[in-house]
């Protein structure tokens, strides 16, 4: 069993039973059985089999709370062998306070049960175990071992705290059934943690690569735009692919980025009244590049009148976009591309079509997998249009794939619920602006040089008076001297992250109306409220646009805290 109960072994002052030591009885065969319950055996194991499906975990200690009922013992108990020691996993009855209790496998009656692997029948086992010497006194115990793919695992066991119940034949029959399903709840146990662990890992791991990426594209972008706005000639071509590439990376990042969110649940929503023709411009926006470059048609056909629903509009337009891009991919060049919108019966339908390569009947389906490709060689990671149905089932629709087969292009149709009356006072809208006359005095504080001396160079070239700190200590002593009016920090600061600098900027500058706008490669709720509450006024996620620091800089510093 295990050593809840009473001490370690190294405690004893008694040394530990050996084998031949061991009181094993063979009275099993000459007592007297009592009547088998084998309808109560069964429903205990249907019980048991719904347990193990529906909730694993609990699925143990359910196990021993039948033994104990089944048997009419006193206690009854799982002990799982974790290397050189038996732990009770799962306990029921008299020493159900035990759970969890350690003890070496030499101290306990757990380890003859494994080595012998045959059932063991103890009478006073203390006597041999000192470790058990507990009240009640351990009187009589049955052990049973089990074992997967033939390595011993641990004993499921019972217990009589007194000499009025002796265990028998029949005892050990249901004992010996629930060690099966012990057994097998063991494996699924660990194959669903095994599982969880991957899965963990996984999404560490994406959302480290996604990390990752957003230093290096983020320096990349800023020289890209800064090469953009010098006329030199031989340097165009050149400009054009940085750029390209880039904002390829940069989808690639968020996509990674999502997927996490995706696996975690924590993938957010911001909601509002959206105006759908908004939406849909802004998707297009996006795609008509790709679709220019592969020499397609887009034919766009939207409602006259402003349609408003509930959504996230950034969210929605990512959707739009991410089936646009579906299209271009699996659409040869020259092909023609068709994006709707329309409402009906109260409910709004987005539909995609295209004249490429199809989708085969019995992949319908599966396309709105994670990592499903139809065609490798088309490029992407296989997670926009899984991304595609999370946001549409997020925001409480579907979206479903139609296609006469392969050869004769594809359709997709996402149907949001509800329509949404037009705001009183419509959001507003934030367009694209070239350089803000409104010089500042600015502080970059980040750690990667080529993304800090590249985001310096836009600023300057606005005209602001910038400086570098590449830590937290660096910044502080920059803020006293130089006294900014806008900080850019980056939270993933090494030592001194970028929370403690906000924290500290806001202790030392008491006084000032200084702006903390918070940089990250991370944007979920969590990571917004996380740079508030070190007192930062916005949070930005990496790369940033130009443009969208130029908006910023050149509103007033109150409204940055709704960014």
């Amino acid at each position: 069993m295990s050593p809840g109960p009473v001490r370690r072994a190294e405690e004893l002052a008694e040394p530990t039973a050996t084998l031949a030591e061991v009181d094993i009885r063979s009275e099993l065969s000459t007592r007297r059985p009592r009547l088998p319950d084998s309808e109560g055996l069964d429903r205990a194991l249907a019980v048991l089999a719904r347990e193990m499906t529906e909730n694993p975990r609990s699925m143990l200690q359910r196990l021993v709370e039948t033994a104990r009922e089944l048997c009419r013992a006193d206690t009854a108990g799982i002990s799982l062998l974790e290397g050189d020691v038996f732990r009770w996993e799962a306990v029921a009855g008299v020493c159900a306070s035990y759970r969890d209790g350690t003890m070496p496998r030499a101290a306990s009656p757990c380890g003859v049960c494994i080595d012998e692997n045959v059932t063991q029948l103890m009478h006073l086992p203390d006597r041999h175990f000192p470790a058990l010497r507990a009240e009640p006194r351990f009187v009589e115990a049955m052990l049973i071992p089990f074992r997967v793919r033939g390595r011993p695992v641990g004993t499921v066991w019972i217990v009589s705290h007194t000499d009025e119940r002796k265990f028998d034949r029949e005892d050990e029959r249901v004992v010996r059934t629930l060690a099966q399903f012990a057994a097998a709840g063991w494996q699924l146990w660990n194959a669903l943690e095994a599982a969880e662990e991957a899965n963990h890992r996984k999404d560490e791991f994406v959302a480290m690569v996604g990390h990752e990426l957003r230093n290096p594209l983020a320096a990349i972008c800023n020289a890209a735009h800064i090469l953009q706005e010098v006329d030199t000639a031989g340097h165009a071509t050149a400009v054009q692919v940085v750029a390209r590439q880039s904002q390829h990376l940069a989808r690639v990042a968020h996509d990674l980025l999502d997927l996490t969110g995706m696996g975690r649940g924590t993938l957010s929503l911001q909601t509002g009244p959206v105006e759908l023709q908004t939406v849909m411009a802004a998707a297009v926006e996006t795609a008509q590049p790709q679709i220019a470059r592969r020499g397609q048609t887009l034919a766009v056909e939207l409602p006259g009148a402003p349609i408003w629903l509930m959504g996230d509009a950034v969210r929605l337009s990512q959707l739009v976009a991410n089936l646009l891009d579906n299209a271009t991919k699996y659409t040869p060049p020259g092909g023609q591309i068709w994006v709707s919108a329309r409402s009906t019966d109260d409910r709004i339908e987005i539909t995609v079509r295209d004249t490429g390569i199809g989708i085969p009947v019995d992949k319908l389906r599966a396309v709105f997998d994670l990592f499903a490709q139809l065609d490798s060689s088309a490029g992407g990671l296989g997670l926009g249009l899984a991304l595609v149905r999370d946001l549409a089932e997020r925001h409480g629709g579907s979206v479903e794939a139609t296609s006469e087969g392969p050869g004769l292009g594809s359709q997709f149709t996402v149907r949001l619920p509800g329509l949404a009356p037009p705001p009183t006072i419509p959001p507003p809208v934030v367009h694209k602006t070239e350089r803000i006359p409104n010089p500042r005095r600015l502080l970059i504080v980040e750690d990667h040089p080529d993304v800090a001396e590249s985001l310096a160079l836009i600023l300057r070239c606005d005209d602001h008076e910038v400086r570098i700190a590449h830590d937290g200590p660096a910044a502080l002593q920059v803020l006293s001297h130089f006294k900014p009016d806008v900080v850019l920090l980056d939270v993933g600061l090494p030592g001194m992250d970028g929370y403690q600098v906000a924290r500290r900027m806001r202790e030392e500058a008491l006084e000032s109306k200084l702006t903390i706008i918070a940089l990250s490669g991370y944007g979920q709720t969590d990571d917004y409220s996380q740079s508030m509450q070190a007192g930062c006024d916005a949070h930005l996620v990496k790369p940033v646009h130009p443009n969208v620091l130029r908006s910023m800089l050149g509103a007033e510093i109150p409204s940055l805290s709704s960014t």
